[in-house]
């Protein structure tokens, strides 16, 4: 279960070191794309065939949304140091030029600038309740 945050910095080669809590779910080899809330997701190989499972049929805007998604993806190696090398076109969409947020999902985690990640869990105390009791969990 990917959970929890973490903020590294990104080195001079683009590199980021993925937290051991997040390599252990994620494998040595990942894939990953820039999302529409503009993180970069990156995911288990499992997961992300679920999610290309998902696009394989639709409607027209879903059929861009597959073409967004899988011409922005790409398969990545976690190396024995736990670093992964973000490229540069990902990293350039994400805005994300040295500290690196990164945030457990569940299935996925998120690749966020400090500002879009601000931006981002901005949630209303009304709107997090509502969500919570569609939930069931308030």
């Amino acid at each position: 279960m990917l959970i929890g945050s973490a903020v590294h910095n990104l080195d001079a080669k683009g590199r980021i070191v993925i937290p051991s809590k997040y390599r252990d779910d994620l494998g040595s080899t990942v894939f990953a794309f820039k999302a529409m809330d503009g993180c970069i997701r990156i995911y288990h190989r499992d997961e992300f065939a679920r999610v290309l499972e998902k696009l394989r049929t639709g409607d027209v805007n879903q059929i861009m949304l597959r073409r967004k998604i899988s011409g922005s993806a790409e398969q990545l190696t976690i190396d024995s140091q736990g670093r992964v090398l973000l490229p540069e076109l990902l990293r350039t969409k994400a805005g994300i030029t040295d500290r690196v947020r990164m945030v457990g999902m569940i299935d996925w985690i998120e690749l966020w600038n400090e500002d879009g990640y601000e931006q981002a869990e901005d949630l209303s105390y009304e709107d997090e309740v509502r969500c919570m009791a569609e939930l069931g969990l308030a």
